[in-house]
């Protein structure tokens, strides 16, 4: 490719050393020759920042250290800041637990120089467990569902078709996207700290005029939950709570940010059901319904998810964004420990 734009590819690490080597490896693998990395560095504690000092000069990276966890929004912002500054043409964020295909960069940069009306890509993710099968593709609002929808998700390639499509927002573990872009409408809102803030980020740019392009010849293989430790975690709940509406409060109609408040609401509350499809007396469906209605009020009271739910709309409602709390932190180690996975980071992920 002659005259080939500049690429920077933004590497987030996190107490991640081992996912973020292979990572790095596949990226030397790259067939794209105009490209450079920096990782940043997200305040690990694991060993992480001496093992990539050490690596960085062989492996061809730049390293940016962070003094703290950042989250995904501010660590991330911190790389695209560096390649803004150091004559990016197109950015690439990218998450460490990915492996990338060889020609990656060629179908994005391909696809960005058939499209100029274009500012974000995509490539089609896949698990990494299961490497013929999709895990991301691209996406749209429902206001029916109030929910993104993911079409193509669990499908195999080829029961796909192959056509660049439009995409309502472009997943961050593979972010591709004009540096004009980025220099036009801004990075990465760090409120979000985790979750929601690619949405947001794609959806701003839409409104600024760009359009958002999944390219299914450019691939990605992901591990899907590092993040949390579990997708089934309570910092996976809380986080999707308390982002979910701010998300609202920034992209959508009132009355959709109606419907998503009002759910959220429902939902710390038990309902209260009398079963009449019985022959029992009334006196005794009411009882049975009380009864229920307080086992109900005991269990959401307790159970990690609800507390993790309740959690996040009152720190949305007051205003409280970034970081969780230490409480939902410990609230997710005692979680996995319940479970025996031990899978429930310490600290907050990149």
């Amino acid at each position: 490719m002659t005259n080939a734009p500049l690429v920077w590819i933004v590497v987030l690490n996190w107490n991640g050393l081992s996912d973020t080597l292979a990572c790095l490896l596949s990226l030397q693998q790259l067939h794209y020759p105009q490209r450079r990395i920096v990782v940043v560095d997200n305040g690990s504690t694991d060993g992480s920042v001496d093992a990539l000092r050490s690596a960085r000069s062989s492996s061809g990276f730049e390293l940016i250290e962070a003094d703290r966890n950042l989250g995904y929004a501010g660590g991330n912002n911190l790389g695209i800041r560096h390649a803004l500054d150091n004559g990016a043409e197109f950015i690439l964020v990218l998450n460490n637990d990915t492996i990338v295909d060889p020609l990656l960069l060629d179908e994005l940069v391909g696809s960005a120089e058939r499209h100029p009306e274009a500012g974000c890509f995509g490539p089609w993710i896949f698990y990494m467990h299961d490497p013929d099968r999709l895990w991301f593709t691209r996406s749209d609002w429902s206001p029916e569902l109030s929910a993104f929808t993911a079409p193509g998700k669990g499908h195999l390639a080829s029961e796909l078709s192959s056509e660049t499509t439009s995409t309502e927002y472009v997943c961050g573990a593979a972010l591709f996207f004009r540096a004009g872009v980025g220099r036009q409408i801004g990075l990465l809102d760090e409120r979000f700290f985790l979750v929601y803030e690619d949405s947001d980020w794609c959806f701003r740019a839409r409104r600024a005029g760009f359009a958002c392009l999944a390219v299914p010849s450019a691939r990605v293989w992901h591990k899907i939950g590092t993040s949390f430790g579990s997708e089934a975690s309570p910092l996976r709940t809380y986080f999707s709570t308390r982002n979910k509406l701010l998300w609202a409060e920034k992209n959508v109609s009132r009355d959709e940010r109606r419907r998503i408040m009002g759910a959220a609401l429902r939902r710390l509350y038990p309902g209260f059901a009398i079963d009449r499809s019985t022959a029992s007396a009334m006196h005794k469906a009411l009882l049975w319904a009380a009864n229920n209605f307080v086992r109900e009020c005991v269990r959401k009271l307790h159970d990690p998810q609800e507390t993790a739910h309740r959690r996040g709309v009152l720190d949305y409602l007051f205003r409280r964004f970034g970081d969780c709390s230490p409480e939902v932190r410990a609230l997710a180690v005692a979680w996995a420990s319940a479970r025996g996975t031990g899978e429930a980071p310490s600290s907050l992920p990149s």
